[in-house]
Parts: structure tokens; C-alpha cells; sequence
């Protein structure tokens, strides 16, 4: 069907005069097709209702995503190009983000006043202001004057079952080391030392209990596990009902050789998943149950053990006969997997590749976790301690840029050069960008770098604010730290 085109306006058109006087009947109008009309408007409105539909659906997966992403342990904040300094932390907040406590918004830890006393403080992470302060130990004269503003002590997260309230665990010592301009100066030993389990929602004491001369803490459920090193005598690691301080078990390390008893009361503990470490640094390291068992000891010799929170594991590196490194796989409920070359932790893992397993030794493997089985090899060099995980990719830094592989083959999906002259650090992401520095070799100002997770072209490239050289993450937290030790919270 076609439409006749209207005469042009203006135009002079043949006009036929009718003599006979009777009137011309009108053409009749065509029918009007009401039904089709309704038909035409209906299936309009129907779609512009899909697609809207389908845009309020897409929206909500998008926005379900973001937030599962942003409670994804080691994501930061959104961050864009015009990031810049939120706050500094003093040396008495810096402490407190190193204990790596993250509750609501908020980064919780043991704090030394200028006063010398001590208290469970939280930290709002966009400010740094305190949102509660729970002193623990009254002003210290002597503790003041030390130039050090960490505590003897620390504070660890308790696991707890779901929907209990979350709680936090503190050794609380009045000892310290004093440091003077020289090295160490004063060591002052300690009279009380106390773990004390407190509310993370609003610093309240829930129990408070007596460890006379623990130096280590580490929380599983249920219990504190604590270490008491001697330098004369056996060290003892015990575990203690959480809330009563009741001792349910004992276990005391091999102690180090003759040549390493300087050592011996740098026991570190640590826990994952159920599963307690405890090693002698340089020494052994051994895995222990919750009930106190040993579920894997290493021989004397250089050992230790690396913390892969984000996995839930513990791994223990020992060395070989022939001297290659070897890494140990222990996880609660499976059997121990030994991988050759030292595991790379990942700082994010969003689960899109189970089971996978890093190793860095002039080159990066993909292990399974389970069968220690190789799944792939890649010839990149990784030149940081850590990696990322983010949808079913592998992000790396390397001396010649930040790679991306696929993670179920090692291929190469791209690789993001850097600057001439330059080399990048510590991989953060946001869950939308690749965000490292990138750190000139021979000294300048470091930019501030934000990659495609899809290609790895550059989103933005801004120098650093306030001429700080390295970035890196703590929980949510984004930081850049200089040269000189200043660190400082970005956003």
C-alpha cells in the first residue's frame, strides 16, 4: 500500500468544473481498523513495558553484583580519577589498620594514647574517626615515652556462628620494647597480660581473663589460643575457652638449635579456618586442630608458613633434599596436597575459579587444591606476592606490566605495558578496574593506574596524590604509602 504524495503548496493544479448542478456524492472515508489501531498501541506499550522490565531486571543484577562484589574480602571502595586523600592515619590509627579488623565500615584495633594507655577503637574507614573507644589499660608513664605506638598486644577477629553478633579478642600486655634512635633500647617485661573478647558493634566487654605471659593470640571458635615463649624453658601454646579462660589443651613446639635460640620467643600463631599455626620462625612450623591436635609438623630446619585467608588455608613451606622450595596445602577435612614453589595468595577471590592454587618460582602454575594436579603453566614472571581472582581471570603484576589470564588454561588474555622507566606494584581492585602504582625505577612521582578488567586498556592514569609511591589494600581499605614510611587512606 502506498500514500499519495500531497501537491506541493503554491503549485497550480487542473481543476474539472461540473455543469450538471447535481451534487457530487463525497467519497466515503475508509473504515477506520480499530482493532488493529488497539493491536498496534498494545504490542507498543508491551514492549516499552519489557524493555523496561528487562532494564529494572538488568539494574538489579547489576546492583546485586556491586554489592556482592563490595562485601568481597579485599574489594575496595569505587575508586575514579579524581581519588585523593580521605584521611591520615597517625602511628596510633596505623597500628589499628594493620590489625585488619572489618566491621560495617569501620576498621577496629588495639590502640596506645599518647598517654601510654591502651583501648579496642573503631575507626570509621571514610574518616578516620573513632566511632567507639573501649580503654583497656589505664595511662603508662614509662609506655608513653616510647617513640613505638604499637601495642605489645593485638586484636583478632573471633569466628562465630552465623547471625551471632560479631566479636573481637584482644592480648592486652603491659610490656613493651622501647626503641631509641640506636635500636632497641628498654625492654619492659610484663606485669599483667589479659585476653579480653569484646562486641565489635560497640566496644562492650563480653569476658575478660587472665594469660600470664602470652605474646601471641590467635582465635578459633570458642577458643583463644595464646603462646608463651621461654627463652630457658619449653614454650607452651595453649588453647583457652574463649570465655572463661579455662586451659583445654597444651602443645609446646620443638624448640630451635643452640644457634637459634635467639628465636625462641618469636613464637607467631595464626588461624584459619579452624586450623591454628604455630611456628618458629626460621625453625618449624606446625598445623594444629581446634582440639589441639597436630595435623601436620615440619622437620627442624628453615621453615614457616603463609596465611591464605582469602582461601581458607594454611600452607607450610619447607625445602626439599635438593633445596627447592615446597609448599603444603592444609585444609580442615581433606588431605594435606603438596605443590613445588611458594603458593602466591590472592588478596581477592570471587570464586569464579574453584580450587585454583598459585605457585610463583620464575614462573606462575595453576594447581588444583584438591589433587595437587598441574592445571596450567605461564611464562610470566610475577613480581609481587599476591594476585587476584576476579571473574574466572588471574591478575598479575609483572616487571614489564599487570597481565590477565585466563584462569581454567594460563592463556594470555592481555597485558597492560607500562611506562618506560617504570614498574608496577601491588594489584588492588574495585571490582570494576585494575588499580596499581606504577613506581618509576630510578626515583619521580608514581602514578596511580586504573585498567580494564575486560582488555586492560587504561580507564586513567593520574599521578599520585601527595607525591606517595606505593599503593596496596587492607580489607576495603585503599592506601598509599611513601617512601618515608607515611601512609594515608584514599578514596
Amino acid at each position: 500500500m502506498s500514500l499519495a504524495r500531497p501537491a506541493r503548496a503554491g503549485a497550480m493544479q487542473p481543476v474539472e468544473l461540473d455543469e450538471t448542478g447535481e451534487p457530487v456524492p463525497a467519497p466515503a472515508p475508509p473504515a477506520r481498523r480499530r482493532g488493529a489501531w488497539r493491536w498496534v498501541v498494545g504490542v507498543a506499550v508491551g514492549v516499552v513495558a519489557a524493555l523496561a522490565g528487562t532494564q529494572v531486571v538488568l539494574d538489579a543484577r547489576e546492583r546485586a553484583t556491586g554489592e556482592r562484589l563490595a562485601a568481597t574480602p579485599g574489594v575496595v571502595r569505587p575508586v575514579a580519577a579524581d581519588v585523593d586523600v580521605l584521611w591520615e592515619p597517625d602511628a596510633t590509627r596505623r597500628a589499628v589498620i594493620a590489625q585488619g579488623i572489618d566491621v560495617d565500615g569501620a576498621v577496629l584495633g588495639l590502640a596506645v594514647a599518647t598517654d601510654g594507655s591502651q583501648a579496642f577503637v573503631a575507626l570509621d574507614q571514610r574518616t578516620g574517626r573513632e566511632r567507639f573507644r573501649t580503654v583497656l589499660l589505664g595511662p603508662d608513664a614509662d609506655r608513653a615515652r616510647s617513640l613505638d605506638r604499637t601495642a605489645a598486644g593485638t586484636c583478632v577477629a573471633v569466628p562465630v556462628d552465623e547471625g551471632a553478633p560479631d566479636r573481637a579478642a584482644c592480648l592486652v600486655s603491659d610490656g613493651f620494647v622501647q626503641y631509641g634512635d640506636e635500636g632497641v633500647e628498654t625492654r619492659k617485661p610484663a606485669t599483667t597480660t589479659r585476653v579480653v573478647v569484646l562486641d565489635t558493634r560497640d566496644g562492650h566487654v563480653v569476658a575478660d581473663t587472665s594469660a600470664p605471659g602470652a605474646t601471641s593470640l590467635a582465635a578459633v571458635r570458642g577458643l583463644a589460643v595464646v603462646a608463651v615463649p621461654a627463652r630457658d624453658a619449653q614454650t607452651e601454646v595453649t588453647g583457652r575457652d574463649l570465655l572463661t579462660g579455662e586451659v583445654r589443651w597444651r602443645f609446646s613446639p620443638p624448640a630451635p638449635g643452640a644457634d637459634r635460640r635467639a628465636f625462641a620467643d618469636e613464637v607467631r600463631l595464626v588461624a584459619v579456618d579452624g586450623l591454628v599455626g604455630v611456628t618458629v620462625p626460621g625453625w618449624t612450623a606446625t598445623v594444629l586442630s581446634s582440639s589441639g591436635e597436630v595435623l601436620r609438623s615440619s622437620r627442624p630446619g628453615d621453615a614457616d608458613h603463609v596465611v591464605d585467608p582469602v582461601a581458607g588455608r594454611l600452607v607450610l613451606l619447607s625445602t626439599t633434599g635438593s633445596g627447592t622450595l615446597l609448599s603444603t596445602l592444609v585444609e580442615r577435612g581433606r588431605a594435606d596436597v603438596d605443590v613445588p614453589g611458594e603458593v602466591l595468595p590472592f588478596t581477592v577471590d570471587d570464586g569464579s575459579v574453584p580450587e585454583l592454587v598459585l605457585t610463583s618460582s620464575g614462573d606462575v602454575r595453576g594447581w588444583d587444591a584438591a589433587t595437587g594436579e598441574q592445571r596450567w603453566r605461564s611464562d610470566v614472571v610475577a613480581s609481587s606476592n599476591a594476585a587476584l581472582v576476579l571473574g574466572g581471570r588471574v591478575f598479575v603484576s609483572t616487571r614489564a606490566g599487570v597481565v590477565a589470564l585466563d584462569g581454567d588454561t594460563g592463556d594470555l588474555l592481555w597485558r597492560a605495558a607500562t611506562v618506560a622507566g617504570t614498574a608496577p606494584g601491588f594489584l588492588v581492585t574495585d571490582g570494576r578496574h585494575v588499580v596499581t602504582a606504577e613506581q618509576p625505577l630510578t626515583g619521580g612521582i608514581s602514578e596511580l593506574v586504573a585498567y580494564g578488567l575486560d582488555d586492560g586498556r587504561t580507564v586513567w592514569r593520574v599521578p599520585f596524590p601527595d607525591s606517595l609511591r606505593f599503593s596496596l589494600s587492607v580489607g576495603h581499605l585503599l592506601l598509599g604509602r611513601g617512601t618515608d614510611g607515611r601512609v594515608v587512606v584514599l578514596g
